[in-house]
C-alpha cells in the first residue's frame, strides 16, 4: 500500500486525490489544508459558475517560459481526455456559448460540495494543519506540519500561489523560485476615476508601453473607484506582471487605452457634443471625457471631437494585490521538475498547479492547467 500526501486542498489536489482513490482504492491518501474549508478558490472560480476548461486549448495564452511544458501536457492529456477524467470524478460539463466548459449545474460551490462528499465516501483523510517543511528518510518523505509529522511514499505540493513561508521552504532545499506577482487582477490608474465607479461597457482595451501597442482585447471594461477591471484588463495585468518579473520597469510607462470603433458613430451631423456623447456612453463616462478634455457640451461635434470621445488613455500606477488576483505570476522554476511534475532533486516529491511558474489568460486556462497537472501526476503514480 502506498501513501500519498497532498499539501493544499485546492482544485489540483482534491480532483487528483479523488481520481487516485477511485483507481487505486488501496492507496492511503491524505489532504493537508491549513484553512477550515477545502477548495476555497475553486468555489469562486468563473464568477461562481466554475469555468473549468476553455473551448479549445491554446498554449500561446500561457507565459512564454511555460509553453513547452504546456504543449507536452496538452498532448498527453488533450481536452477530450481531460473532460473524461472530470466525468470520472463526478464533474459533468457543458459548453456555455463560446465562453468555455462549465459543470452542468453551473455552480462552483456545488462542485466543491460534490468532491467533498466523495472524499468522505472514499475514505480520504483531511488534516487541518500548516505545512512547515519536508525531510527525506529511508526512501520516504516526511511532511513536517505545525502540529505533527506525516510520513508518505510521495508528497504532492499543490499549495496554490506561493506564500513567503513556502518560498522559504523551497529556498532551504535549493529549489529555484521565480519572483511572484499578482496576475489577472484589476489595474490602478493615476487618473481620478472615482466618479466612474460602477460604469461598464464593451470596447477594445489595449496595453500601451511608451505609446506603443503591446496587446489588445475586445470585451467589457469595468471601472473601480481607483482603477479598471473586466476580463481584458485582467489579462493585461498578467502581461505587466510577467514583464516586471523579468526586469525593472516604470509602471507609469504603461497606459490602458479604451477605444470604441468608428462604426458606433452613425450620423452625428448637427449633434452637440453632449448629445453625441450621451448617445454613446452612460452619463458619468460622457461627463468625465468632456470635463477631462475641457470640451464645451453645446458645441457641435466634428471629426476631431469624435476621435477624442472614442479613444481615452489611462496611466497605470500599480496593480491590485494578491487578494484581488485570480492567479499568481511566477513560482517554482520549470527546470526544477520533469514532464511528470516530479521534482528533479527528489523523485518522491511532485509540484503541481499554481505553485509553478505557469499562468494563463482568463477563460478556464489556469484551472485547466492546475487540474491537468494533478491528473498527470496521478496517472504517472499508478502506471
Amino acid at each position: 500500500m502506498k501513501k500519498i500526501v497532498f499539501i493544499g486542498a485546492g482544485a489540483a489536489s482534491i480532483c487528483s486525490a479523488v481520481l487516485l482513490k477511485k483507481r487505486e482504492p488501496s492507496f492511503d491518501i491524505v489532504l493537508v489544508e491549513k484553512d477550515k474549508k477545502i477548495g476555497r478558490k475553486l468555489s469562486m472560480t468563473g464568477g461562481g459558475k466554475c469555468n473549468i476548461a476553455p473551448i479549445t486549448d491554446d498554449s500561446s495564452v500561457y507565459n512564454e517560459s511555460s509553453i513547452s511544458l504546456i504543449e507536452n501536457l496538452l498532448k498527453d492529456i488533450p481536452l477530450d481526455k481531460y473532460l473524461s477524467l472530470l466525468e470520472e470524478i463526478g464533474v459533468h460539463t457543458k459548453v456555455i456559448k463560446d465562453y468555455g466548459y462549465y459543470p452542468v449545474h453551473e455552480s462552483a460551490p456545488q462542485v466543491v460540495k460534490n468532491l467533498y462528499h466523495q472524499i468522505n465516501k472514499l475514505g480520504i483523510k483531511i488534516i487541518q494543519d500548516e505545512f512547515i517543511d519536508y525531510v527525506e528518510k529511508d526512501n520516504k518523505v516526511i511532511a513536517k506540519l505545525k502540529s505533527q509529522d506525516v510520513e508518505a511514499d510521495y508528497l504532492v505540493l499543490a499549495t496554490g500561489g506561493l506564500s513567503p513561508e513556502l518560498r522559504d521552504v523551497f529556498n532551504k532545499h535549493q529549489i529555484n523560485v521565480a519572483k511572484t506577482l499578482p496576475g489577472l487582477c484589476p489595474i490602478k490608474v493615476k487618473e481620478d476615476v472615482s466618479s466612474l465607479f460602477g460604469s461598464r461597457f464593451e470596447a477594445t482595451i489595449s496595453l500601451l508601453y511608451k505609446g506603443r501597442e503591446i496587446k489588445k482585447y475586445y470585451g467589457e471594461v469595468q471601472f473601480k473607484k481607483d482603477g479598471l477591471s473586466g476580463i481584458p484588463v485582467l489579462n493585461l495585468s498578467s502581461l505587466i506582471s510577467r514583464k516586471m518579473i523579468k526586469e525593472d520597469i516604470n509602471l507609469n510607462d504603461y497606459q490602458i487605452q479604451i477605444e470604441l470603433p468608428n462604426e458606433v458613430v452613425g450620423n452625428p451631423s448637427k449633434m452637440t457634443i453632449e448629445e453625441f456623447s450621451y448617445m454613446l456612453f452612460r452619463e458619468e463616462y460622457a461627463n468625465y471625457i468632456i470635463s477631462k478634455h475641457s470640451l464645451n457640451k453645446k458645441d457641435l461635434v466634428d471629426s476631431s471631437t469624435i476621435k477624442t470621445l472614442l479613444s481615452e488613455r489611462f496611466t497605470v500606477s500599480s496593480l491590485y494585490g494578491y487578494e484581488s488576483a485570480q492567479v499568481t505570476v511566477g513560482g517554482v522554476a520549470l527546470d526544477q521538475i520533469d514532464n511528470n511534475f516530479v521534482l528533479k532533486k527528489n523523485s518522491h516529491i511532485y509540484i503541481v498547479g499554481e505553485a509553478l511558474n505557469v499562468d494563463g489568460s482568463c477563460g478556464g486556462y489556469n484551472l485547466r492547467f492546475a487540474i491537468t497537472s494533478g491528473f498527470k501526476t496521478i496517472l504517472s503514480l499508478i502506471k
